[in-house]
């Protein structure tokens, strides 16, 4: 039994990688629809999880679709439409006024917290999916490919070290398992694999200096550890383990992205501002 879960872990593990590796270096619409397919399901995932009660079938229906909307009015600069992204934002904002007027006529015990997680569910879950295109938009699929990268090395080294020599509890309160010791050895990891890409592969990342993906590996293992943190917060308040049941072995979409929700906002100020 045991084997058979390592193996479905790892077969949909390898799918997901797939699936995410392969719209990034396909671009386009392909990137478009799977961040519209991850925000989606990931606003649906926090809605879910923070609802109290019953899952208000419209109002959840409008955050899912003014994610997707945010999707693809980011996706229209990357397709070269961007007569249209105006228009697109517009429908996204007439989403989010729909959502805020319709409170008025639910009847739901506490509205204030109902559109709170509607608004948060925006900021944290579609923005930052929203902003992985806006960054692929400005940089290359190279440079989000690297990040994808340094995201995966990170939670490997982390991982290893934690198991192998982990002593000190890093966040104790909220995710037991990580330790300080793990901490440094996934940025040890990430560092590595970042001079290690620039060096070999100097043709995609010539545009940064070795100092520069340097310290972009650290702050993608910061954040990335940040994002893992803040999305066990948010189970460990809801008192589940898994943000879903859509992954075999990994649990909900959130729980496979809440790094990449840090990481990338921190990643396009980092690049916009000291690259």
């Amino acid at each position: 039994m045991k084997k058979m879960n390592i193996i479905t872990r790892s077969i949909s593990g390898a799918v997901y990688v797939g699936l995410l590796v392969g719209a990034v270096l396909s671009g386009g619409i392909w990137l478009i629809l799977l961040t519209s397919l991850l925000a989606m399901i990931g606003v649906y995932e926090f809605l879910s999880m923070t609802s109290e009660g019953k899952l208000p079938r419209f109002a959840s229906a409008l955050d899912m679709s003014a994610a997707v909307m945010l999707q693809v009015a980011a996706g229209s600069l990357l397709v070269g439409k961007h007569q249209s992204f105006a228009t697109l934002i517009t429908v996204y904002l007439l989403l989010i006024v729909a959502r805020v007027v319709i409170q008025l006529y639910a009847n739901h015990r506490n509205p204030v917290h109902s559109m709170a997680r509607s608004m948060m569910s925006q900021m944290y879950v579609a923005l930052p999916l929203a902003l992985l295109i806006i960054l692929y938009y400005i940089t290359s699929p190279h440079l989000v490919l690297a990040l994808l990268i340094f995201i995966w090395v990170n939670d490997t080294g982390a991982f290893c070290v934690g198991c192998t020599m982990g002593r000190h509890k890093l966040f104790e309160r909220i995710s037991p398992k990580k330790t300080w010791e793990g901490f440094w050895g996934g940025m040890l990891a990430c560092v590595i694999a970042a001079i290690v890409m620039r060096g070999c592969f100097g043709q995609y990342y010539g545009m940064l200096s070795y100092c520069e993906i340097g310290m972009f590996g650290v702050l993608i293992s910061v954040f990335a550890t940040f994002g893992d943190l803040v999305e066990s917060q948010i189970k460990r308040t809801c008192g589940v383990k898994d943000s879903g049941k859509l992954i075999p072995g990994h649990g909900g979409i959130l729980d496979r992205i809440d790094s990449l929700l840090l990481v990338v906002p921190a990643s396009l100020i980092y690049i916009h501002f000291f690259c």
